[in-house]
């Protein structure tokens, strides 16, 4: 896990893809661009080569990152916030002025459909503090695998590894709860013929 420090924001890179996105791939990517005069430039520009995609992980990032990138107009960036990363490295065409080198989410929704759009199988949760994650590992990690270890030091079987799981997962503590089965017919109950009450046979 990498960290970068950019213009004061402190933040983690989580993953990391390297894509070529296709135009309809684009298009999905920038829906909420769909019916401006950029569109099709926009599109086109985006699908013309590779792109990386980044997820970054810090207290309020998408507001830092918003910030740190600068006005989505190039021009703007250049005039007002000439430090910024679309101002450095954001370039203007005959097409617009949104050829900005650098894209971030709008708000926290954006940024989850964005993530899932390049990342379809991350789960994306709140980050932990160093304390949480040894609490939890004390609380949830910890109680089952520390006998399980003891277990498999003590048995020292041929394959480790195979053992372990097995071991895991007959002891997991949050398997299912299954319910007792139903005492089985023997093969005399099933086959006994019911014979005729008395009062049938009175009739």
């Amino acid at each position: 896990m990498l960290h970068y420090i950019l213009g004061g924001l402190v933040a983690r890179i989580r993953v990391k893809r390297e894509v070529r996105l296709s135009p309809e791939q684009a298009a999905e990517l920038y829906r909420g661009h769909y019916g401006k005069h950029h569109f099709p430039h926009l599109v086109a520009h985006m699908s013309s080569g590779p792109v990386v995609a980044l997820v970054l992980a810090a207290n309020n990032c998408v507001n830092k990152w918003r910030t740190l990138m600068g006005p989505a107009r190039v021009v703007e960036a250049q005039a007002y916030w000439p430090d910024s990363l679309r101002a450095c490295y954001g370039h203007r065409t005959k097409y617009g002025d949104y050829f900005n080198a650098l894209h971030g989410s709008e708000n926290h929704a954006e940024a989850l459909r964005e993530i899932h759009f390049f990342f379809p199988t991350m789960i994306v949760g709140p980050m932990l503090r160093q304390w949480q994650i040894g609490d939890y590992i004390q609380r949830n990690i910890t109680p089952t695998l520390a006998p399980a270890l003891t277990a498999l030091a003590h048995k020292r079987p041929a394959e480790p590894i195979v053992w372990l799981a097995d071991y895991l997962k007959s002891h997991n503590p949050n398997g299912p709860e299954l319910a007792p089965r139903a005492e089985e017919f023997t093969e005399e109950a099933r086959c006994r013929t019911p014979q005729p009450s008395e009062e049938s046979l009175a009739k």
